[in-house]
């Protein structure tokens, strides 16, 4: 197998055509159907040398002769545990098996049923494990195995293909293993998550686009120096596969999504509402604040793999009118992401398949529903605006630690003068008024708390067709994107983070 592997074409042998012999990189590989082949060659080799030693001294004895098939039964027990390698079966020529037995029981299957994963696995490293097998066979005849050659580097493109996750992380501790026992170092190619997350600090390297660096850089680059740094790198961006995507950063409001959990995240629902956000990597980053300071954190960062790349935060405008000037910040054109799917037309076609079970038979039973949740969120919106009217305010200790009590009298005192009945009264009036001329304007679908509007909706109307409001809310994501307010948004975000569509010339 080994031979087969390192020439350049493949060879004739009886019974076996291909329709190109040459190996190169644009046609494809057929070497690994060889695997059968030599499996079989190497049994033939084996009744070879038992007969050849039976010849010479006139007794075998089971206990003599090294089992040959020993490093394939381990490579089947360190990755395939379901699997145990049984025998070659050579009693039909015609029709030559590989058997296994399956999850410990007596019926043989042969090597051509297994599972697509499986005979990856087996045709993957069993070149690896071909040396030790022919050092046995040396043993059984009783000569020197072949010298073999020096350092042995193996290339592996993509080997995370038909593999479950799970399995992924075993084949770098195998890896691992026959690197350390026979000196062999891999080189992988990889766009798996899975073996990139399980991937050490010392194995970590990425390949850099040559339009993402500078002329005569070197493309190839360690992602972190230390397991600290690439713990802080995986901490940062929510994986190592969003570090190494190497795409524009965008960090928006919200948690990530939560298997545990039914609740829509924010991240997944702008990639309902547009494809285009497939081209960044969305992180979610919480609050506000802790939104501002992840971006500040990935751009000190994002330098160190690719000089070309930025983080921009996706803010929530809130209860806000203007939108703060930042470089590093975009705001949302309305109150928060949902707002976007606050619309009669779109909540009923994301309806279509339960709507026979709800009352909202039109587009104008769904404007009538809205108009009901939005009166009856008045007292909430003046409450929110009210709240958010109120700064923050946060007592710190200071020296001399003995005038405790005379610090918190004065931050109380000065917090009740910033509350005083009058002031207190002049925030509540400016907010009422604010949410009266939101009304006025027919500004409180854009304005008022979407997530809010949307809950009171789905409980009201549609909780009982048996649809969860987490579909609920990523259909309406996608009905929305028809929107030409959403279109406008998605447009404008990605002009000002530089992402301009590409434009396609006509023939």
């Amino acid at each position: 197998m080994s031979s087969v592997l390192s020439a350049s074409n493949l060879p004739g042998f009886e019974g076996m055509h291909f329709q190109s012999n040459d190996r190169d990189a644009w046609n494809f590989d057929e070497a690994q159907s060889f695997l059968k082949y030599s499996l079989c060659q190497i049994e033939l080799e084996r009744q070879n040398a038992i007969a050849s030693r039976f010849d010479e001294v006139g007794a075998v004895r089971r206990e003599d002769m090294p089992d040959v098939w020993a490093p394939l039964k381990e490579l089947a027990h360190n990755l395939l545990p379901h699997l145990q390698f049984h025998r070659i079966d050579l009693a039909n020529r015609d029709q030559i098996r590989c058997l296994w037995n399956v999850h410990n029981k007596d019926v043989q299957v042969d090597i051509d049923d297994l599972s697509s994963g499986e005979k990856a696995i087996i045709q993957l490293f069993f070149p690896l494990v071909e040396h030790r097998v022919n050092q046995n066979l040396a043993k059984m005849r009783g000569t020197e195995a072949a010298p073999q050659p020096g350092a042995v580097a193996v290339l592996m493109d993509e080997p995370e293909l038909h593999l479950h996750p799970n399995l992924q992380a075993k084949i770098l501790d195998y890896m691992r293993g026959l690197a350390v026992r026979e000196g062999v170092q891999f080189i992988l190619a990889t766009h798996s998550p899975s073996m990139v997350e399980h991937a050490s600090n010392e194995e970590l390297y990425l390949l850099r686009p040559a339009e993402l660096i500078e002329h005569d850089t070197n493309q190839l680059v360690r992602i972190a120096d230390s397991e600290e740094r690439l713990a802080a790198i995986r901490t940062l961006f929510g994986s190592t596969s969003n570090a190494t995507a190497l795409r524009t950063v965008l960090v928006v409001e919200g948690k990530s999504a939560d298997k545990s959990s039914r609740r829509p995240a924010d991240a997944k629902i702008y990639g309902f509402l547009s494809d285009r956000f497939g081209q960044l990597t969305v992180i979610a980053g919480g609050g506000k604040s802790e939104c501002k300071t992840l971006v500040r954190a990935l751009n000190d960062c994002l330098p160190t793999l690719a000089g070309n790349l930025k983080a921009t935060a996706l803010l929530d405008r809130d209860t806000l009118e203007e939108s703060p000037a930042q470089t590093d910040q975009v705001w949302l054109p309305v109150s928060m992401i949902e707002n976007l799917l606050v619309d009669p037309e779109v909540i009923f076609r994301a309806i279509e398949t339960v709507r026979h079970k709800t009352t909202l038979q039109t587009p104008a039973n769904v404007a009538a529903a809205l108009d009901e949740v939005l009166l009856s969120l008045q007292d909430h919106e003046l409450s929110r605006r009210i709240k958010a009217a109120v700064d923050a305010r946060t007592f710190r200790l200071s020296d001399p630690v003995e005038t405790a009590r005379e610090q918190v009298q004065a931050f109380a005192s000065t917090l009740l003068a910033d509350l005083s009945d009058e002031n207190f009264s002049r925030i509540r009036s400016e907010a009422a008024a604010k949410v009266a001329a939101l009304a006025a304007a027919q500004k409180r679908r854009e304005m008022f708390d979407g997530k809010r509007v949307l809950d009171e909706l789905f409980k009201a109307h549609i909780h009982t067709t048996g649809m969860s409001k987490e579909i609920f809310v990523y259909l309406c994501a996608k009905e929305a994107a028809s929107r030409t307010s959403v279109t406008s948004f998605v447009e404008a975000l990605f002009a000002s983070i530089g992402i301009v569509t590409a434009e396609v010339s006509s023939a």
